[in-house]
């Protein structure tokens, strides 16, 4: 017990100073390329902080005979859950917490991409290949977005970014996968050898774990006053982990031979993902800041949430 807590103490270091580093160096980057906070939190951030979304998903897909389905649909959803109400709801207690730099299409994509996973989760039983098509298809247009995606730098903001920029924000990602896979293999191993089911594993076990990143990295960027790019992060780490994490994995399993089986996930899980969704997109919209007293509600049912499942 004392080995696998000092364990979990050291991968949680090294997120903590992956996630510094990855807002410093991504910070840096962005001003060198003229791109704004929003977007590099769409995109470089996003992309880092699900990083151990990808790891379990990807290898509960390839290395599990059959795959671990429930794991992977439930990782992506307990993650989305816990990025909303956790991640959002904890950063709210502690900064100002403001959608103003989300713009409209974004939400939207945020919307139709959580909105599609609810319907498919909510009608069928497998993820067939024609919901994976879709999903390549809003994938495609999510890219088309984000080149499209203009700036807010101002040209007098830029900075010089040099190979050891590139290296520490590398390095950065490199820590999240480390630090991620770390934390994961020593909760997973306790939490299974008490018999808990893989699907609540993954809701809330898998999920809580592959959320410490965008946590950690949420409440850096709010203290380095890069407020923007953590919330970016949030909702592009949503998109990215229905789009980019599990579309990868429905079609692993597919290629292996194996029907991706959605048959374990409980419509409460879906309602609160569609509820949490909705009043984040709601409050991107309108312009309006997440108060501290929403932000206690958030954690609250987070909390209870997570009871329930146990």
């Amino acid at each position: 017990m004392i080995y696998e807590l000092i364990l979990i103490l050291i991968s949680l270091g090294i997120l903590i100073i992956s996630a510094d580093q990855l807002v410093s160096q991504a910070d840096i980057i962005a001003r060198r390329f003229n791109f704004s906070q929003v977007l590099v939190g769409l995109t470089v951030v996003a992309f880092g902080t699900s990083a151990p979304e990808l790891m379990v998903s990807i290898s509960a897909a390839l290395f599990e005979t059959p795959p671990a389905s429930d794991a992977i649909i439930g990782n992506v959803i307990g993650s989305n859950i816990a990025n909303l109400f956790l991640v959002l709801g904890v950063s709210g207690i502690l900064f100002n917490i403001s959608f103003n730099n989300i713009d409209q299409k974004t939400n939207f994509y945020l919307f139709v991409v959580t909105t599609f996973l609810i319907i498919i989760l909510s009608t069928s039983t497998n993820i067939n290949w024609i919901h994976s098509f879709i999903l390549l298809l809003l994938l495609i247009l999510f890219i088309n977005h984000l080149k499209n995606f203009s700036s807010n730098v101002e040209i007098s903001e830029l900075k010089q970014a040099s190979d050891i920029n590139f290296i520490k924000l590398i390095l950065s990602f490199l820590g999240f996968f480390i630090g991620g896979k770390l934390f994961l293999s020593e909760s997973l191993a306790f939490f299974t050898s008490i018999g808990i089911a893989h699907t609540v594993i993954g809701l809330t076990v898998l999920a809580l774990g592959t959320s410490l990143p965008e946590l950690i990295t949420v409440i850096i960027a709010a203290m380095k006053k890069k407020a923007a790019m953590g919330i970016g992060n949030i909702i592009g780490s949503n998109i990215m982990n229905i789009l980019f994490v599990l579309f990868p994995s429905i079609v692993i399993v597919h290629m292996r031979g194996y029907n991706f089986s959605s048959l374990n996930i409980q419509s409460s899980d879906l309602i609160l993902l569609a509820i949490s969704t909705s009043i984040i997109i709601i409050l991107g919209l309108l312009k309006k800041p997440l108060n501290k007293a929403l932000s206690i509600v958030f954690v609250l049912s987070y909390l209870i949430y997570v009871y329930r499942l146990f």
